[in-house]
Parts: C-alpha cells; sequence; structure tokens
C-alpha cells in the first residue's frame, strides 16, 4: 500500500493512487480515534486529549471524505455505484462539519448527535466491505450490482438506524 505502483493498486485504482492513499490512510484514522471519543470516562477526564484528538478526526474524515467525493466522480463502475459513493462522501464531510459547527457554537447535545452521524458513515466502509464480501460468496448479483447496491445500503441503513436513536432521545424528554 505504501508503494504508489500499479502492481500494488490495481489498474482500477493506480490512476488516481494520490487520492486512493490519503482516503484510506485517514479513513483508518478516524475509524480507529472515533470509539475513544465516545467513551465517557476518556472524554470526561482528559478533556484537553478528547478536543486534540476530535481535531485529528475532524481534519481527517474531512479530507477523506473530499478524496473519496473525487474518486466517486472518476469512478467508472457504474452511475449508481459512483453517486452513492458521491453522496456517501458528501454525508461524512458534511456531518463532520456540522459536529465542528456544533461545538464550536458550545452546543454540545448538538455535537454528539453530529459525530454519531459522522462515526457512522466513517464506519460504513467496514460494513461495505464485510457484506459485499458476502454477497459475492454468495453470488447475489453481479460484481456491478452488489457495488452499487452497497455504495448506498453501507451508509444509509446504518444512519437510518442512528437517526432513530438519536432521534428517539428526544422524543422521551
Amino acid at each position: 500500500m505504501l508503494i504508489p505502483t500499479e502492481e500494488v493498486y490495481g489498474s482500477y485504482y493506480f490512476p488516481r493512487v494520490f487520492w486512493v492513499f490519503p482516503h484510506i490512510v485517514l479513513g483508518i484514522v478516524a475509524t480507529i480515534i472515533g470509539p475513544f471519543q465516545f467513551i465517557p470516562k476518556i472524554r470526561n477526564k482528559y478533556l484537553k486529549t478528547h478536543r486534540q484528538l476530535g481535531r485529528v478526526y475532524i481534519i481527517s474524515t474531512v479530507l477523506s471524505g473530499i478524496s473519496g467525493i473525487y474518486m466517486a466522480i472518476t469512478s467508472s463502475i457504474n452511475l449508481p455505484y459512483a453517486v452513492g459513493l458521491f453522496m456517501m462522501g458528501f454525508a461524512w464531510t458534511t456531518s463532520s462539519i456540522m459536529a465542528f459547527m456544533s461545538i464550536k457554537n458550545r452546543k454540545v447535545d448538538l455535537h454528539k448527535d453530529w459525530m454519531i452521524r459522522s462515526y457512522v458513515i466513517t464506519f460504513s466502509f467496514v460494513s461495505f466491505r464485510f457484506v459485499e464480501d458476502i454477497l459475492m460468496a454468495l453470488e447475489m448479483g453481479t460484481r456491478g450490482e452488489v457495488l452499487a447496491l452497497m455504495s448506498w445500503a453501507s451508509w444509509v441503513v446504518p444512519l437510518f438506524i442512528a437517526e432513530v436513536f438519536i432521534q428517539g432521545k428526544k422524543i422521551n424528554k
């Protein structure tokens, strides 16, 4: 992965290697940092660390989301796949920016809600690859069909479930 050659990246990704590499690395950083930001004991006891990691998380998701948008625009798989990835990148970038704007305006509860949304989208790549492998092994469609499905289902379904919980808390208040 660290060597930008066609043998490492393949003919599909190699022409966009300088977008793929930061997308992957920054996505991994965000995926690792995210869970620690949600643990109240860590967040409350180490507020300065929480803020620093939060900045790294926001920068990582915004830059990785932008590179994902570029890769979606330059995808040659099929239109539903490209649009699904574009919207995922847009939603990821936007939710992270909204989380940042919320905390800058001292709206802590709103910040938490937007961070949940952001991390759900951050983690969507994991579910994308996991479920894609299962669907392909079960021969549930062509590769293009499975990719198109997963470019939407990997983030829309978990985001909807998260939204039910986020809004459900407000209904009970």
